[in-house]
This record gives C-alpha cells, structure tokens and sequence, in this order.
C-alpha cells in the first residue's frame, strides 16, 4: 500500500505548481525539490508542502535523504518553464539514469513521469523528442516501480508560454506573428491535467501504461492565435506565421523584442504536431474545460468574462 508522501523533481514551472497546488488539494504531503530553496518561499503556502534542496543529481546521498519515506514520485523535469531550475535536454539522458538509479535504491513504489506526444526512439537522440525518449526509457524501466508516463499535449492557462504571450502581444498592436503556425496542436487546461495525473496515483489501470494526455479540439497554432484575438475582441487582428529566423530572433530578446508572442520553451517543445485520437474523458473519468471559457479567464475584456461564467454555471461546469 502506498503511503501519503509525494517527492516532486522539477515542480517549480507552470506544470509543477498546477501538479503541486492539486497534490495539496488532494490531501498529500508534499516535498518539491529544487536547488535555491529562497526563491520559492511561496510553496510554503501549500498545506503539507515543504521544499527540499538539492544541489546536483550527481549528489547521490542527498538524493537519498530527499527521497527518505517516499513511495511516491511525480517527474515533471521535462517542462521547460522552471527557469533557473531547468535540466537542459541535453542532461535528460545522465540525469534520469541517476534519477532512476535513486528510486531502486530508496525502493519507490509509483513513479508519474511527464513527457510528450510524439516522443519516441526513433528520432535523433539530439532533438527534443529524442531527448525525452531517453527520459521516458529510464524512468519506465525504474525496477519494483509501477510507471505511468503522460505524454502531454500543449498545456494552457494563465501564465503559460503561449496562449499568454500572445494575449500580451495583442494588447500592445493588432499583430499577432505564430511561431510553428502550422503545427497542430489539442490544447488542454493544465490544471485539468494536474487533476489527472494526481488521480491516477492510486488508479491501478494506469500502472505501466504510456497515456496521451490532450484535449479535445484540434488545431493549428495559427488557429489558436485567432481564437486569442477573437476572445479579446481585437479589432481587425492580423494572426500570420513567423519564420524560424525571426522566430529564433524574438525568442533569445525576450522582452526587447518587438513581437513578443515566441518564447524559447515554444521553438523546442511545438517544433511537431501534439495530436491523439485518446480521449481524455474515457481515461480520466471527467470532461476537460472549454479552451473558450478558459481563455476568457485571462484574455477577455471583463464584461466577456461574466458572460463566459454565466454560461459555465447554466452548464454545471463550475
């Protein structure tokens, strides 16, 4: 039987803190690791949550202590949003190999690992999905462990690296420049899937399987940056695709840049389509939210988002 304490490697970005704020809802105890404790004081707000320190994965005794009264561990280093705590896909091959090598020796029980959709042993080893097939590999064979990995689709909300950049862009001109416009994408609330991979600890049918985690509507990210204009009701909005130059050029500005609708976690991750013909519903028991009312929470004029709640409630979908 699995005890209530949850260790999470890479919780700090916008995935993690939707896993983690879930994790505290659901009654668990929770230590997220990470390298600079003080800068992320504000987990202490989670109940049951405690940050715990580690300076490096080659430091296999502090992976020990950290590890130390927990069956449980939830990977989430696949997500390129933690900033300063970020593993580079260049490590991912090293550290999940020393990862793995702590659970056997700590005998976690269930490990939850988050990669993507289109990951695979296929692809040049040096690309992102064959960066995260590594991961994937070494975690999935974590011995005396019941592995679940989740191959996510594009995670959204607010704060996010897409739908939020290009709310921003919007506001400031009626231009709106996509980065891999073509790429077809099914976005998906992330904290509908913070609910899924938290409720599927304990679901025994997710033991050793590989789920493909998306939402329900298909669509190019061009798509996607249409919708984000239509919600805040800009004006002739322009929506066009930025070439990869470009694209590599506004990213590494970050905030000088002219356009700021590319981030560098976008070039890496939306580089391929994230499409599955799973459905979300039959996996994890509950419908996913509207990308519309979602979007509305953040992007929308006020007036719009009173309606889209209005709708919502009408729906029972509070």
């Amino acid at each position: 039987m699995l005890q209530n304490t949850v260790t999470v490697f890479g919780g700090t970005g916008f995935v993690g803190r939707a896993v983690v704020n879930q994790l505290s809802k659901a009654g668990y105890n929770t230590k997220v690791v990470v390298r600079r404790p003080e800068r992320f004081r504000e987990f202490a707000l989670y109940p049951q949550t405690k940050l715990a320190q580690l300076n490096s994965y080659e430091d296999a005794a502090a992976l020990a202590t950290i590890l130390q009264g927990s069956d449980i561990v939830i990977d989430l280093i696949a997500d390129r949003t933690t900033a300063t705590e970020m593993v580079e896909k260049d490590d991912f091959d090293v550290v999940s190999q020393k990862m793995k090598s702590a659970l056997e020796t700590a005998g976690v029980k269930r490990v939850l690992s988050l990669s993507q959709i289109g990951a695979n042993n296929h692809v040049d080893s040096h690309t992102w999905q064959g960066s995260l097939a590594a991961l994937d590999n070494h975690m999935n064979t974590t011995a005396k462990a019941a592995v679940t990995l989740f191959k996510a689709g594009l995670l959204i909300g607010e704060g996010d690296d897409t739908t939020t950049p290009f709310a921003k862009q919007l506001n400031r001109m009626p231009v709106l420049m996509v980065a891999n416009s073509a790429t077809q994408v099914q976005p998906l609330w992330v904290r509908d899937f913070a609910q899924a991979m938290v409720q599927s600890i304990h679901a025994t049918a997710t033991f050793g399987k590989t789920l493909e985690v998306a939402g329900t509507q298909v669509m190019t990210l061009k798509a996607l940056g249409k919708m984000v204009a239509e919600i805040m009701q800009v004006q002739d909005a322009v929506v066009f695709p930025m070439c990869k130059f470009n694209a590599k050029i506004m990213a590494a500005l970050g905030g000088l840049a002219p356009f700021q609708s590319v981030t560098k976690s976008q070039l890496v991750t939306l580089g391929h389509d994230a499409v599955t013909d799973a459905s979300f519903a039959e996996q994890f028991g509950f419908e996913p939210a509207s990308i519309e009312w979602l979007i509305s929470t953040y992007a929308a004029p006020k007036h719009l988002r009173e309606r889209y709640n209005d709708y919502r409630k009408y729906a029972n979908r509070n």
